[in-house]
């Protein structure tokens, strides 16, 4: 039995119960717990007791025991990233287990699993939230009837909430570029980022796992071969997402911004006399590089810039006497830098699949479902291929 700090103030809790009949591996049970040292420690002892209270019975198992058991089983698994895991956990302590965690597997029906959907979406969670428990809830169902625990998944039969479609905002061009020049002036590394974000399509954790040895000048290639995630504040560097690596071709704009932005980190490490590392990272606020810059900081600097930005232009509108227009309008997420480079792509004409490849989307008919709507412009295209045809 062990806690072990995995955050500011948060604790993961093990405690032991027993070895598995079959492959005799130890079996523990684990929660993620937020307080004080000394409350971890009570929380401990109160997870030892309630196991060893509650000897386990695969026929008599409540949802919180199946729960607790999927849980190592994808971890042991490595089919799910660290932070996925986390997040599992996160909404499994937060939500699932408080309403179903008492419940006998066998006693859990449909009927009560809607009623808590309901419930929960009564309480201000989104469609999508409620959806996302449902899919935990679900997996472990379905794993339970694997292992023969019960005989079919009452998930199967419930009815999880429709996720409305999400709005996707896209940034013009000359947005982009006002965005990048602002962060210019006065943070060189936000402002690399984002360029970086538009040109490649790379996702925020990719991004911020780049070092110079991936970047090839020369060739004007990048070499998307790692991601970076935040764990309970703890940064942790692994595959990508789709566990692969993919090169990416850059233009001339595009290399000569590397170019730039390595002269600018050349210079800052010189400044302050604080050497490069072996294999400096791409994007740090370190002079040595040796440290990349957090996924959740780009994303806050990203933020801030945009505020930054939509209160010039307010300010510009207003002193111009003219109303706003969206082109004033800069309320961004950074990964809609990435719905920018794909959008741009297709619209302009570039085949799906190497849009797909580029991107490192798990299949060109996912990236065909999500920006359907980039593609109007080519139906009009189309559309004036047939109409000139049919004239001659």
């Amino acid at each position: 039995m062990t806690e072990r700090p995995i955050g500011s103030g948060t604790w993961r809790l093990r405690a032991y119960a027993g070895r598995n009949p079959i492959s005799d591996t130890p079996i523990q049970v684990h929660r993620t717990f937020r307080g004080t040292e000394t409350a971890a420690r009570k929380a401990l002892a109160k997870l030892v007791t309630e196991v060893e209270e509650r000897k386990f019975d695969r026929n008599k198992a409540t949802v919180g025991q199946l729960l607790d058991r999927w849980l190592v089983h994808v971890e042991q698994s490595g089919k799910a990233r660290p932070k996925t895991v986390y997040e599992y956990e996160r909404k499994i302590d937060g939500r699932i287990r408080p309403a179903l965690g008492d419940v006998l597997l066998e006693k859990l029906e449909p009927d009560l699993l809607d009623a808590w959907y309901q419930r929960w979406l009564g309480e201000g969670l989104s469609p999508s939230t409620v959806r996302v428990y449902h899919s935990i809830l679900s997996a472990a169902c379905r794993q339970a009837v694997k292992w023969g625990w019960i005989d079919r998944a009452p998930t199967d039969r419930a009815s999880a909430p429709t996720p409305r479609p999400p709005v996707m905002r896209v940034p013009t061009p000359e947005q982009l570029s006002t965005l990048v020049a602002t962060a210019e002036c006065n943070d060189p590394v936000l402002a690399a980022a984002v360029a970086l974000a538009a040109l490649t399509g790379a996702r925020r954790g990719e991004l911020v796992a780049l070092r110079w040895s991936d970047v090839d000048l020369e060739t004007g290639t990048i070499r998307i071969a790692r991601a970076m995630t935040v764990v309970a504040g703890e940064q942790i560097e692994g595959p990508t997402k789709s566990h692969q690596v993919r090169q990416i071709a850059l233009d001339e704009i595009g290399v000569e911004l590397l170019r730039r932005h390595w002269r600018f980190v050349g210079n800052r490490s010189e400044q302050v006399e604080s050497p490069l590392v072996d294999d400096p990272f791409v994007l740090s606020y370190q002079a040595h590089s040796g440290i990349p810059v957090s996924p959740d900081t780009v994303t806050h600097r990203f933020s801030r810039l945009c505020k930054v930005v939509e209160k010039a232009a307010a300010e510009e509108a207003k002193k111009a006497r003219r109303k706003q227009t969206s082109g004033d309008l800069y309320g961004f997420h950074f990964h809609e830098l990435r719905h920018f480079s794909v959008t741009t792509l297709l619209a302009a004409g570039v085949d799906v699949r190497t849009v797909s490849e580029r991107h490192g989307h798990a299949t060109a008919t996912m990236t065909l479902n999500r920006y359907a709507h980039a593609l109007p412009e080519r139906d009009r295209y189309a559309a004036g291929i047939l109409g000139r045809a049919l004239s001659t």
